[in-house]
């Protein structure tokens, strides 16, 4: 029981985190954010027992790392999918829940280069409900919640975008 609430306490910091990079408007501040969001989500997963997000989550800090100083190329994304599948597969205790962050991030992945912002985020979206899914399993309540609110941060985000409310 201790776990669970240690985790889900790192969890809520982390979720803070998540929607607010939800509400950002520019690519560059997304990913900062994001970047200090998923250290902490892995320290979650690990007090959880969730290693396949643990392991995403480390490979998706390099990841918006690279992104974030433009250094994200094909070759670098091609190494980290491979990582990314091969650890998960190696790794993964929980059946078809724990491929749910392999999914999100090899999508992820492979779209997040664009420059459109709106795409990005519905990028996002789709992330965010395959980690929805996998935090309730792990019982990461906190993240689920903030999941969710991520979801709907990023919808309104893009619909201020497309009225060009700022």
């Amino acid at each position: 029981m201790t776990q669970v609430v240690i985790g889900n306490i790192i969890a809520l910091i982390a979720s803070i985190l998540m929607v607010l990079a939800g509400l950002q408007k520019k690519k560059k501040k997304i990913l900062f954010i994001q970047i200090i969001q998923i250290a902490l989500s892995v320290i979650s997963n690990l007090v959880l027992g969730g290693y396949t997000g643990a392991i995403i989550n480390a490979l998706s800090c390099v990841r918006d790392i690279l992104c974030y100083k433009d250094k994200m190329g094909t070759k670098e994304k091609i190494i980290i999918i491979i990582l990314a599948v091969g650890l998960s597969l190696a790794f993964n205790n929980l059946g078809w829940i724990g491929l749910l962050p392999l999914i999100a991030t090899v999508v992820y992945i492979s779209f997040m280069n664009t420059k459109d912002v709106v795409k990005f985020k519905l990028l996002i979206i789709f992330s965010m409900v395959m980690w929805l899914i996998y935090d309730l399993y792990i019982k990461s309540y906190t993240s689920g919640v903030f999941d969710f609110m991520s979801v709907i941060a990023n919808i309104v985000a893009i619909w201020q975008i497309k009225r060009k409310i700022k």
